[in-house]
């Protein structure tokens, strides 16, 4: 079958199934005379495995680990089972901050000052919240970072290395929000007379703008 009819069987995108394809964790052959990759019904299974544990939370990572035999799916998902108890440690941290920050009645920027102090304590006995890099995650998700980085010389061994993945992800998004945003800064206060730099700080606007409702669209399907 085609991956028009493979996407409607599965219920996930097209997009979806060329992605898994790209990272190497299914591999369907063409058909010799189309010249269409041809799914079977092995590969739909292969599909409906990957589906599973991505919605456990598991990475592309440890998922290639399992396909290649390096890690066995009891181990991994004893690790997984692992890191999710952290998470929702953090959540149940990060939720009990904001019911405390709601009953001493800190309600402005200001008033986040006086838990600083309370934070600070907690995380010396050993309590984690949710950490900061999880908008950086965001964001560079939405700037289609995994699929850019795997397509550079060397990106496979970056985008698998948690160091300079999220080194990576920094600079990527650096790059195409924090520029744009300096650029329309820069704009404001030189107060451009050219229709040129007004079409061009508004072009970037708009791009801020797109950026922005991918990171939602992210973060609603996250939650979903």
């Amino acid at each position: 079958m085609k991956i028009g009819e493979a996407s409607e069987r599965l219920g996930i995108s097209i997009s979806n199934i060329r992605f898994y394809e790209k990272k190497g964790l299914i591999d369907p052959v063409r058909d010799k005379e189309s010249k269409y990759r041809d799914y079977t019904e092995a590969d739909l299974d292969e599909i409906k495995q990957i589906i599973v544990l991505r919605k456990m939370g598991m990475s592309i990572e440890t998922i290639t680990d399992i396909q290649n035999g390096d890690i066995t799916v009891a181990q991994a998902l004893t690790k997984q089972l692992e890191t999710l108890d952290e998470e929702e440690a953090k959540i149940y941290a990060s939720k009990s901050l904001c019911q405390k920050a709601i009953s001493d009645g800190n309600k402005s920027m200001e008033e986040m000052v006086s838990l600083f102090d309370y934070v600070a304590d907690e995380e010396k006995q050993g309590v984690q919240f949710s950490p900061a890099e999880e908008f950086i995650d965001n964001l560079a998700s939405a700037l289609n970072y995994d699929n850019i980085v795997t397509t550079l010389p060397w990106g496979f061994m970056i985008y698998t290395n948690p160091v300079l993945n999220k080194i990576g992800k920094i600079i990527w998004s650096a790059y195409l929000v924090l520029v744009p945003l300096l650029v329309i800064i820069s704009f404001i206060i030189a107060k451009p007379d050219s229709s040129n730099g007004m079409v061009k700080a508004g072009i970037m606007v708009v791009w801020l703008l797109m950026v922005c409702y991918q990171m939602f669209k992210n973060f609603k399907t996250k939650r979903d």
